[in-house]
């Protein structure tokens, strides 16, 4: 990857393709050997569209999200509710990059918007300074990612998968923002 900038803007429904494009693109990557061959090479575009305009189409307040971009062509996004659970805080619902651009700090970026606004929430209405996410166990590139940025795996549940199939996952915290300014 060159050294263009990587830019972010928050989303909305008018980012329904990309967004959905990038989270079957980053599914059929990150997911292969853990959700079933046969529903990551099925129609999984069309799922996925319909879930994020569903999702991007009845974005409340505690909602946020940005689709990052390089040199104009969408690389990732992430998708959040904010103080969504007492205990743990914001739920990052999904943070996809593009494989090609994993280790350009684009995750991390993602994540730094979603703890800014998280922590500018949490400032005016006493909301939980925390994010989590969950993580499926066998997706060990991302669990090490999460690791690496200082998130604890805390609690671990079997999660019935859009494929049929349940699979371990693991709610991974960071207990006070870990990107805030």
């Amino acid at each position: 990857m060159n050294q263009t900038p990587v830019t972010l803007h928050a989303i909305s429904v008018a980012d329904l393709d990309a967004v959905a494009a990038l989270h079957c693109a980053s599914w059929r990557s990150a997911y292969r050997g853990i959700l079933s061959d046969a529903y990551l090479d099925g129609d999984l575009l069309t799922d996925r569209r319909e879930a994020w305009h569903l999702k991007l189409s009845m974005m409340t307040d505690r909602q946020c999200g940005w689709l990052a971009k390089h040199d104009g062509e969408p690389v990732g996004f992430v998708f959040a509710s904010i103080d969504q659970d007492p205990t743990w805080g914001t739920l990052v619902d999904n943070l996809h990059v593009l494989p090609s651009h994993h280790g350009a700090g684009i995750g991390r970026g993602l994540l730094t918007a979603v703890s800014h606004a998280a922590h500018e929430r949490a400032k005016t209405n006493a909301t939980h300074p925390g994010l989590f996410l969950w993580c499926y166990e066998q997706n060990t590139g991302a669990r090490a990612f999460y690791e690496h940025l200082g998130a604890e795996a805390v609690e671990q549940i079997m999660y019935a998968a859009p494929d049929g199939q349940s699979h371990p996952e693991w709610r991974y915290a960071w207990r006070t923002m870990p990107f805030a300014p």
